[in-house]
């Protein structure tokens, strides 16, 4: 079967591998170079977790996990990395005892633990007495680019072809083919499109209206002021505040210092003409946190970038058959918490575009009602 992949971020290198894996003519389409900083898949680490309020979210991640193992082995390298997790909030916060109920229906391990009980196992945290953490062991990071870079080579090695810095411009159903153009005016016809653009997605389907906002993230890393041990993975797990939504990473030794970043949303921008820059303002807001719960901690920045989210209104993805192009799929809102499933979501978007099923029920990822 012909089958292009547009967009090769996390999801669309994954998807590219599996269908060539399985002998299919797999043609992936880039608008930039693959792996480049543009989007929302790349840098050193992303947060890999079982730690959600929402069961369906926890047991998909079951299904990621051996995925992830699986490239780490067919790849040869380290792209996840181990070191726990904490996910913490005020005692009274909702999602906390919603993950713990996911936990427990998962029959997942896990600890709960008190701020005194949180800072004498990681000692580089602190927590205060009316907040409540839950410990999960197999928590870590994800290699970001490399982990898109791994699945791109693995599927080249298996047939693919990738097309970089080549732009899509329309998809065209043509009866049982599927015809794409490029900027070029090139034009291919595939048996199946499969979709997985991030934040360029709207631009291909407009008339689908589809309820994605993109976000501008900003990532910092500061420096560390003293005690560094504490902050070497297993010291320092990967963090979660569920009531302020800030979040970070222990110093994982590719850049000097540790990742804090705010899963609140940041401000609209266009894909196209981002700002790259970090803002002052939100430097001192990391500054001021991490003086609360990271005190060995400097001001120091030692790193600095930006991403895009691509969001949905409830954080749901949005994976499903494009309506009146039965050919066409498309997987998007990964809504900045979805880099650790892609590996998944191109397992999933490649069995149902070859008329295979999935386990579980995804009908609360699909387009509805967005014109």
């Amino acid at each position: 079967m012909r089958v292009a992949v547009i967009g090769v971020g996390g999801t669309g290198s994954a998807t590219c591998r599996f269908l060539a894996k399985r002998g299919h003519s797999v043609v992936g389409y880039e608008r930039f170079r693959v792996g480049h900083e543009r989007g929302s898949s790349h840098g050193e680490s992303r947060i890999i977790r079982y730690t959600y309020p929402d069961m369906l979210y926890t047991q998909m991640m079951g299904d990621a996990y051996p995925l992830w193992t699986e490239l780490e082995a067919e790849a040869g390298e380290e792209l996840l990395a181990r070191c726990g997790g904490l996910y913490f909030g005020k005692n009274d916060e909702p999602s906390i005892h919603e993950t713990e109920r996911a936990l427990i229906g998962a029959g997942l391990p896990y600890d709960k633990l008190t701020a005194h009980e949180v800072e004498s196992r990681f000692p580089a945290f602190r927590l205060t007495n009316d907040e409540t953490a839950l410990y999960q062991p197999e928590s870590g990071l994800l290699r970001a680019t490399r982990c898109v870079l791994a699945n791109a080579r693995l599927a080249v090695e298996a047939g693919a072809v990738l097309r970089e810095e080549t732009v899509v411009t329309e998809i065209v159903t043509a009866g049982s083919e599927v015809v794409v153009r490029t900027d070029s005016g090139e034009e291919s016809v595939f048996d199946r499109v499969i979709v997985t653009a991030g934040a360029w997605m709207g631009e291909l389907f407009t008339r689908l209206h589809l309820p994605l906002t993109i976000t501008r993230q900003q990532v910092t890393y500061l420096n560390i002021a003293q005690n560094p041990t504490h902050f070497e993975k297993g010291s320092l797990p990967v963090w979660i505040d569920a009531t302020t939504l800030y979040y970070g990473f222990p110093n994982d030794g590719r850049i000097t210092g540790a990742k804090i970043a705010s899963h609140v949303l940041g401000e609209s921008v266009d894909p196209n003409a981002p700002k790259r820059d970090v803002d002052s303002d939100y430097i001192e807001a990391v500054r001021d946190y991490a003086r609360m719960r990271l005190p060995d901690l400097s001001g120091e920045v030692t790193y600095q970038t930006t991403c895009l989210y691509t969001v949905t209104p409830n954080e749901d993805f949005i994976l499903d058959r494009v309506p009146e192009s039965p050919n066409v799929w498309l997987v998007s809102g990964c809504s900045g918490h979805g880099f650790k499933f892609t590996v998944l979501l191109g397992k999933i978007v490649s069995q149902l575009a070859l008329g295979e099923t999935y386990g579980r029920d995804l009908s609360r990822f699909r387009i509805r009602g967005f014109d």
